[in-house]
């Protein structure tokens, strides 16, 4: 069932909308996702970039038909319907520890409510955000209320010149981390699955596939070569599953 959202807020920042959307859902954790539809345009997976007190934030990157209709058209008293939310979520850490969050463009999106949970559980965290260009920096001031943040982007325009993995990597060789989180493009995914492999550090990802029905029936989002439905499943998968995946 669709629920109706009143759009609160939509900021536009390079090519992505943060959308924040008032309406009340059963308890999303970082990880899960919903079903944004837009009534004559179409419906689309989005993560959940953080939720509090009925407000659901999502970073909406302009891609296709819905994207570019939320970019160029959605603006604040709009309602659009969310169903969900839908999938598994990431497992928390240990109250204590510490942990390595990485995500590559609209992959840091749910890594944010991550961020935030981990702090509130009394655990820490150092996120790395990999971008393209300083004009494509979203939620970074966001993850830097609850973690150390490093930006990284392509063309050195802001922060650090190069990959959020290269960055991820040098952390690793001088740092104490116990866990492992990820989203984003599937090189960076995989890279940060041999460095967990390779420190012997429990790893989880979010895998991004396209995601119909959400409810596992559809078989649009089945993840090769294990036969496991991203929407039903996932969109969180251990590094145990993934290795399969990646056949490591």
């Amino acid at each position: 069932m669709h629920l109706r959202a009143l759009v609160v807020e939509s900021e536009r920042v390079g090519s992505t909308t943060l959308l924040t959307l008032s309406v009340e859902l059963s308890d999303p954790e970082p990880g899960q996702f919903v079903m944004l539809w837009v009534p004559g345009v179409g419906e689309i997976p989005l993560s959940v970039a953080d939720y509090s007190d009925g407000n659901l934030l999502l970073a909406v990157t302009r891609k296709g038909r819905v994207t570019s209709y939320i970019y160029n058209e959605v603006r604040k008293g709009g309602k659009l319907y969310v169903r969900g939310p839908y999938g598994r979520p990431f497992t928390r850490p240990p109250p204590g520890s510490r942990a390595l969050l990485v995500g590559g463009g609209s992959g840091v999106a749910p890594l944010n409510f991550l961020a935030r949970k981990i702090r509130e559980a009394g655990a820490s965290c150092t996120a790395v955000l990999g971008y393209r260009t300083a004009e494509e920096v979203f939620l970074a001031g966001s993850f830097s209320r609850n973690c150390h943040t490093i930006v990284s982007t392509d063309d050195g325009s802001l922060g650090v010149r190069g990959l959020a993995t290269d960055v991820a990597s040098q952390l690793l060789s001088s740092n104490v981390f116990e866990r492992i989180y990820a989203c984003g493009p599937e090189p960076l995914i995989e890279k940060m699955l041999f460095l967990s492999t390779e420190k012997g550090l429990y790893f989880e990802a979010s895998m991004e596939r396209y995601m119909r029905c959400a409810v596992g029936v559809c078989g649009s989002c089945v993840l090769e070569p294990v036969g496991l439905r991203v929407c039903r499943d996932g969109p969180v998968f251990s590094g145990e599953v993934l290795k399969k995946v990646f056949h490591r």
